[in-house]
């Protein structure tokens, strides 16, 4: 309902950090993604909608601009790829040829000062709805730790990669409000579980809502699982927060 590439999260994560680049004159912005990452996507359209410079840092060496249509629609636009190893992106080590003069670095997913005070404005839209349990997808946590900061309901996450210390420990959330729940990750992050696409082509099918397997997909299933095993109170109103995604099938 925001835009049809920038959608969901993705826009409210990115909109503060747009503001300073528009504000600064930035020529450039470089942020860290995987593969398959919605985050360096959407920062692709960004760069391209508004005249500035945009390079991707993405993780693993052994990829190409063409392992991938995401891949390839980001070298479309006009982002700069990349590719390095795992070692130094988790180091998150940009390359020395990588001009930095007047560049915003964003990090992996958005998170950041930034990228969590653009969720306010999700927050206050949210604040409309009587309820008792947030329940989004968690990634980088950036969305997770901006509503909770924001909003005094009880927030649950669903983990799709195992950072949970590091959401806890980066993020300063509140723990008395908060439930990260790390069972529906299937193995590994962006990992296609045919169980879990099944479950999405269904979803679907039912509801005419578009969900994909690395993040609203893993948040639905755990949500139905949930449901069914009690884990909410009786009686009590669960948000799900659709946070947006692609899902390319060419």
């Amino acid at each position: 309902m925001i835009h049809p590439i920038i959608s969901g999260n993705k826009w409210r994560k990115l909109s503060e950090y747009i503001r300073l680049a528009i504000e600064n004159k930035t020529l450039s912005m470089i942020s860290f993604g995987g593969a398959y990452s919605n985050h360096l996507y959407s920062l692709a359209f960004v760069g391209k909608s508004f005249g500035i410079k945009t390079i991707g840092i993405v993780r693993g060496d052994e990829l190409t601009v063409n392992s991938n249509p995401y891949l390839q629609q980001m070298a479309e636009w006009g982002m700069e790829l990349q590719f390095i190893s795992r070692h130094s992106y988790a180091l998150k080590i940009i390359p020395e040829s990588i001009e930095q003069a007047n560049t915003l670095i964003i990090n992996e997913g958005g998170f950041g000062e930034h990228g969590i005070r653009g969720l306010k404005a999700m927050a206050d839209e949210l604040k409309k709805i009587k309820f008792d349990t947030l329940i989004c997808a968690v990634g980088t946590g950036t969305t997770l730790i901006g509503l909770q900061k924001f909003m005094p309901q009880k927030t649950l996450g669903i983990l799709t990669l195992n950072n949970e210390n590091e959401i806890h420990t980066n993020g300063k959330v509140n723990e008395c409000s908060l439930d990260l729940n790390a069972t529906y990750i299937f193995g590994k992050y962006a990992k296609q579980a045919e169980e879990l696409t099944n479950f999405c082509d269904e979803f679907m099918l039912k509801h005419q809502i578009k969900i994909e397997p690395i993040y609203t997909g893993r948040m639905f299933y755990g949500l139905y699982d949930l449901i069914r095993t009690d884990y909410f109170e009786k009686g009590s109103t669960i948000l799900a927060l659709h946070t947006g995604g692609i899902k390319l099938t060419h």
